[in-house]
């Protein structure tokens, strides 16, 4: 499979302070590519760079062959790269089918005046969304809560509703942070199994996870940090393998 995105010498300093050091990566297309490493390794930072909310100090990020890594969140997302977050980014007070609604403004044709201004178009693109939206909760198996509070569901219910609004926006690229985080292991099953069908739809994730159940069950790439730096990158089998990074998580070799 020929390769969606590349980071090449990607490097994020704070000041003194280096992030992520000189990555490499290849996502194939069509693909399921994990981003492991232990806590503070510099996996949420190498997905805040890729969408945008983080610069590079040195190295470029490209997709579809073209460099991104100057652009501005909202033009990347334009490209076709969505994102959920580790920490829910949800509007509690809005019903379900308007939290998915809201992931679908960068594909409205009308700006803030003409909204306001051509009524008849406005009611088209609300209608518009509104079906799309439907539709996406019936693909997670969301519909009947279409109308019901985010604040009043359960935590497992509200990161499956994260990824159906960035879905809105018909990603080519979906990152997700931690999608299986906080989740029983019921729930768990869930999002993998959403996940899966997103694969099966054409879709190419690149996930951040600690779950290790989850990450070896469906990744067909994974990719290792540590302090920033990339350590091992292989099949699930060859990273379960690799003594470098049963070091780097578990502190020794394993016997």
């Amino acid at each position: 499979m020929p390769a969606i995105m590349q980071l090449e010498n990607v490097t994020k300093k704070f000041g003194g302070l280096t992030a992520v050091d000189h990555l490499s990566m290849k996502i194939e297309e069509k693909s399921i590519h994990a981003l492991i490493g232990p806590n503070g390794s510099g996996k949420t930072t190498s997905l805040n760079m890729i969408a945008g909310v983080l610069k590079a100090t040195e190295g470029a990020i490209s997709f579809n062959n073209e460099v991104i890594s100057a652009l501005p969140t909202f033009k990347i997302a334009q490209k076709g790269i969505g994102r959920t977050f580790q920490n829910i980014k949800l509007y509690s007070s809005m019903t379900v089918l308007e939290n998915v609604m809201v992931g679908g403004h960068s594909k409205g044709n009308l700006g803030f005046q003409s909204f306001l201004l051509n009524i008849p178009a406005a009611r088209k693109e609300e209608r518009f969304l509104r079906e799309k939206a439907e539709e996406l909760l019936f693909f997670l198996g969301m519909y009947h809560l279409k109308d019901e509070l985010v604040k009043n569901l359960p935590y497992g219910r509200q990161k499956v509703l994260e990824i159906g609004r960035t879905l809105m926006g018909d990603p080519s690229l979906i990152l997700l942070d931690e999608p299986a985080a906080g989740l029983n292991p019921s729930e768990r099953l869930e999002v993998v199994s959403i996940l899966v069908k997103l694969y099966k739809q054409g879709k190419t994730l690149l996930l951040i996870e600690h779950n290790m159940d989850v990450v070896m069950s469906i990744s067909h790439k994974v990719t290792v940090l540590n302090f920033g730096a990339k350590i091992a990158e292989g099949s699930p089998m060859e990273i379960q393998n690799n003594e470098e990074v049963i070091k780097a998580y578990l502190g020794s070799k394993r016997k």
